[in-house]
């Protein structure tokens, strides 16, 4: 296994009127650049996917500017599959990050409302704006925003209930070479991996 480093940078919000927005913006409006390792476990395997510590490291980043650590309890029979949660200014938040796969989004989606349920105040999925894949470039926060709308267009859930969720889009770097992440990018972090 092989470690590459790369950061995000360039935050932004969706959407931004919300009570979600209002309330997470003072914070989140802070973020500047996170720094985060890329794995390679086995190049040779399924396409050479990486896997990513962006999750732990926006909380690092998150608590360091004055968020607090929360542990959400979800009901028996309810996995515990978000990626983390904290409070803020008496409010509980609960983190997806969704970093590489568009089909999910709307599971994402799903799952915030499972977390409203289980007593948090709000949501806040984490997309990339460019995932690269052996395929290309996916952009994944455009994908959500437009997923979101369509919920919000044919009632796929409550306005009340989504208007607590916030999309968190980011811009994934090689920190090499300061360069988006691209699939050019990807196949050379695949080939160093490779020669060991």
């Amino acid at each position: 296994m092989k470690e590459f480093h790369a950061y995000a940078a360039n935050f932004e919000l969706f959407p931004d009127n919300t009570d979600a927005f209002r309330h997470l913006y003072p914070l989140l409006c802070q973020l500047k650049k996170i720094d985060f390792v890329f794995n390679v476990k086995n190049p040779s395997a399924n396409q050479g996917q990486m896997a990513c510590n962006f999750d732990g490291e926006l909380e690092k980043a998150l608590r360091s500017l004055g968020a607090r650590q929360y542990h959400l309890k979800l009901q028996k029979g309810i996995p515990q599959e978000l990626d983390f949660a904290f409070e803020y200014h008496g409010q509980k938040v609960a983190v997806e990050i969704e970093k590489s796969n568009p089909e999910k989004i709307l599971r994402d989606i799903l799952k915030c409302h499972i977390y409203m349920d289980a007593g948090v105040d709000y949501t806040l999925v984490g997309l990339p704006r460019n995932y690269a894949h052996s395929r290309g470039i996916w952009d994944l926060y455009d994908f959500g925003m437009q997923r979101f709308k369509e919920c919000m267009k044919y009632g796929f859930g409550t306005s009340d209930k989504l208007g607590r969720i916030l999309m968190l889009g980011f811009t994934q770097y090689d920190a090499t070479s300061n360069e988006q992440l691209s699939t050019q990018i990807r196949q050379q972090i695949r080939e160093k991996a490779s020669e060991g």
